[in-house]
């Protein structure tokens, strides 16, 4: 009988640990179940975003014909709203949905693709954008989620995908047609970032790890071709500016240094926001992919460091709602988001400090732009309804371990 009750209260005691665990997703219960952690980081990192475009982007804006200080500050405020709209109606799309539509996804990312090669608009010599009259959409930032969609659809519906030849074969022809779509316009940053989130998920699904070593003699064959027959001639230039940049401070290596003297002139605390001067037509469209340049200069290491660490709580978040998945749709899913948000900082973060050739790639929900804020906010919110059906689950389950817990109380009260 004594060992009976030992029992009881040991389970009784691993129930209550349970429940502290869990106190987070009680916090996401407030709303609606999504992951409490995971909307507001979002809405810090976003808000934050809108704050140093303003500030980035102000020098510009009074130099206008006619001057408007308040221009991008406007625009970024509405691409943010607009793109948490977005977040919550796909937070309410059952997760599901897209074990369906996988093959839907495809075909739309390669149509709006191959529209922007058809009827797109050309900027710096580069083919990118549809002019929608109002706005300029980037359809190469829609096209990662699109691809996470897919991939993650069609290893789930059947996971002999990953291991037979047909599969294969299928994933990469997929990869094949995005990368030569997108890097025609050009865009090689993006094409790899697409090409990464694919073959991550899949590394997730199974893939043998020795598929990768034709992607790695392909990449390293790819860029001695490019360093030795200098073609293309841009990708060539941004490469040589990536090994001294400061030998050519005036050409190709402009934007490069201009960004490390930014950082530079933060120092550890930041000349105070508002207060930096490389934004002062000294670092070109200081508000878009160079943004970082600038949060480090007004806001010093100290705020790069809180930057990165948002970023870094934000990436934990969406792997404890991969790993706590209850399907692999929702594990491949929430995986690709994840890889999404970490490419793009690393390889943002990279650039500006010249750790890598300059590239175009924007800093998550804070670089100027409706498109890349817009995609980031639908891949949040399929992640969100992924952590949404899970918690589901979990509270049916703590509904009935509360149920055996009461029933535990009452026994001991009668014994």
């Amino acid at each position: 009988m004594a060992s009976d009750k030992k029992a009881k209260k040991k389970e009784l005691r691993e129930l209550k640990r349970q429940n502290r665990r869990e106190s987070l997703n009680e916090l996401g219960g407030v709303l609606g179940g999504y992951d409490f952690g995971v909307v507001a980081l979002v809405l810090i990192l976003s808000l934050f975003g809108v704050a140093m475009v303003f500030s980035a982007g102000y020098y510009e804006t009074i130099n206008f014909t006619e001057p408007d200080p308040l221009y991008y500050l406007r625009r970024q405020l509405f691409f943010v709203v607009t793109g948490f709209v977005l977040m919550m109606i796909f937070a309410n799309i059952n997760y599901r949905f897209y074990g369906k539509t996988y093959w839907l996804a495809a075909a739309v990312s390669l149509a709006l693709l191959v529209l922007v090669m058809v009827m797109g608009i050309s900027v710096n010599n580069a083919q990118r954008w549809i002019d929608l009259g109002f706005i300029r959409i980037t359809p190469s930032e829609f096209s990662k989620v699109f691809m996470i969609v897919f991939t993650s659809g069609f290893l789930a519906s059947n996971p002999r995908n990953i291991k037979t030849i047909s599969g294969l074969g299928i994933l990469l022809a997929m990869m094949g047609v995005h990368f030569w779509l997108i890097v025609s316009q050009p865009n090689l940053s993006t094409a790899i970032v697409v090409l990464v989130i694919m073959i991550a998920i899949m590394l997730v699904a199974g893939l043998n790890l020795l598929f990768m070593i034709i992607p790695a003699i392909g990449s390293v064959g790819l860029y001695f071709y490019i360093i030795t027959s200098k073609t293309p001639e841009h990708w060539y230039k941004r490469i040589m500016s990536f090994s001294d940049p400061f030998a050519d401070r005036q050409g190709d290596g402009y934007q490069v240094t201009q960004g490390l003297i930014a950082l530079g002139n933060g120092g550890l605390k930041g000349l105070g926001f508002g207060r930096s001067v490389s934004k002062n037509l000294y670092l070109p469209e200081p508000q878009n992919d160079f943004i970082l340049a600038i949060i480090g200069e007004e806001l010093g290491y100290i705020g790069f460091l809180i930057l990165m660490l948002l970023y870094i709580l934000l990436l934990f978040r969406l792997f404890m709602i991969a790993l706590k998945s209850r399907d692999k749709l929702g594990l491949y899913l929430t995986t690709g988001v994840a890889v999404m948000l970490g490419i793009q900082v690393v390889v943002n973060v990279a650039v500006v400090t010249s750790s890598m050739p300059a590239t175009g790639i924007t800093l998550p929900f804070i670089s100027y732009g409706g498109t890349s804020i817009w995609a980031f906010m639908i891949a949040m919110g399929m992640a969100l309804n992924v952590s949404k059906r899970t918690n589901a689950i979990e509270q049916r389950q703590r509904k009935k371990r509360d149920e055996l817990q009461n029933e535990y109380e009452s026994a001991e009260a009668v014994s």
